[in-house]
């Protein structure tokens, strides 16, 4: 038991990490302190992120794999459509984006200021949000179904967790980016999951 509070603590501190290092006030600390060092800040960042989360799968690897139910083929089967299905959303979002500035490779001193980018919402932006959150929580719980361990979903549920709370706060930035076109944005287009029904609008 003491071994999955572990676990659960090193993801949600990794959670709040990367939230804190994300935080504009926080960014804006770095940039006084890093100087022209600065333009290294988010390579840093996500090189800190990519290493962290190695280190916490390394742990959750250790844990036993205590399973929850016996092999059934069809959990099975719906866990890898949601795995595959969720791996390839993210894929499609991510190349939706410069890889360079995505991954901090190249950074311009405007990309900081407020109302300098663009706000983007075509390709899946145009059906939700937040795309790779919503095939990175796909991913996860396909995981779980697929194996059925405890320390699987105890992954899945901190990273579902984070993931809403992240967003949350993600939105305030965009908000303060863009004004009332993100506000617009947010009213018409779902967080995480494509509206399958629409209300028809009364004539």
């Amino acid at each position: 038991m003491g071994s999955y509070v572990l676990l659960v603590t090193f993801w949600l501190a990794y959670g709040i990490l990367h939230s804190v290092l994300a935080n504009n006030g926080v960014k804006y600390f770095f940039e006084q302190k890093m100087g022209t060092g600065y333009r290294f800040y988010r390579l840093i960042y996500n090189g800190l992120a990519i290493f962290l989360l190695a280190g916490i799968l390394v742990y959750q690897f250790m844990l036993p794999a205590q399973s929850l139910w016996v092999f059934d083929w069809r959990i099975d089967l719906l866990g890898n459509f949601l795995k595959y299905g969720g791996l390839l959303i993210v894929m499609i979002a991510i190349s939706g984006y410069n890889f360079k500035e995505f991954s901090g490779l190249t950074f311009s001193p405007n990309d900081s200021k407020p109302g300098s980018g663009t706000l983007k919402t075509n390709g899946m932006l145009h059906y939700v949000r937040h795309p790779i959150y919503t095939g990175t929580i796909l991913f996860i719980w396909g995981l779980f179904l697929s194996d059925s361990l405890v320390r699987t979903l105890l992954m899945a549920a901190c990273v579902t967790v984070y993931t809403l709370i992240g967003i949350y706060f993600e939105e305030q930035k965009l908000v303060a980016e863009f004004g009332e076109a993100y506000r617009v944005y947010r009213r018409t287009v779902p967080m995480l999951f494509p509206k399958i029904f629409h209300k028809k609008a009364a004539p």
